[in-house]
């Protein structure tokens, strides 16, 4: 079977990858901030990853050894910023380019020999439409914007260096889903977002690699 290993398992989108792929047969490596937060399933893998503490990236590459990775989900993000211009956060602001797109080009560069190893060759980066410039009309988010923007970014770059190893990257938007982020008035619940997002990546060809989709499959504007 498959191997796919996710970040940000501790609550939302990432812990129904986990169960979701976990379900239907996968060897899952389920990673945490907070290993108190461990899915209680055994047939899922845990491990601690805080993925702005680049030793733990190398403890978990050697837990993880030569594996082959079918699929590396992208998914620890921390969310929105609601200051304006004089009263922002700048340890916040910084935090979210820490999270949602240093950590996240780190995850890549330490496991993309094992992904490039393994029969499906995918990468999928969690981001968000937010991170879209041209249809940003409300303006505001500075931080949560520009992480999202720049992982977008390094998407697209990923999937134009990683191509002739065979491997495919995709940027996928999950919605507006009842996460901790995206509050409890939102219209969808982390299982209906991720498994639509398992539909587009379980469809995806290499020739679509680089994309910046949504969770139902549409291309996003950049």
């Amino acid at each position: 079977m498959p191997t796919v290993l996710i970040t940000g398992c501790d609550t939302g989108l990432g812990r129904a990858f986990a169960q979701q792929y976990a379900r239907d047969g996968w060897n899952v490596w389920a990673t945490y901030r907070d290993l108190a937060n461990t899915i209680a399933d055994d047939r899922i893998r845990h491990a601690a990853l805080d993925v702005t503490a680049f030793a733990q990236f190398d403890a978990l590459r050697a837990q993880v050894g030569a594996e082959p990775i079918d699929l590396l989900v992208s998914n620890a993000g921390i969310g929105l910023d609601v200051g304006t211009l004089g009263e922002l956060n700048f340890d916040y602001v910084q935090r979210m380019l820490s999270v949602n797109l240093v950590g996240a080009l780190k995850l890549v560069e330490t496991f993309v020999d094992n992904v490039a190893a393994s029969q499906l060759r995918r990468i999928v980066l969690v981001t968000s439409r937010m991170g879209s410039i041209e249809s940003n009309l409300s303006g505001g988010h500075y931080g949560y914007r520009a992480s999202k923007a720049g992982l977008n970014a390094v998407g697209r770059s990923l999937a134009i260096d990683l191509y002739p190893r065979g491997v495919a990257v995709t940027m996928i938007h999950p919605g507006w889903v009842s996460t901790q982020g995206g509050g409890p008035q939102a219209p969808m619940d982390a299982d209906q977002s991720v498994a639509s997002m398992r539909d587009v990546v379980a469809r995806m060809g290499n020739h679509e690699t680089g994309n910046f989709v949504s969770y139902d499959g549409r291309s996003l504007p950049w």
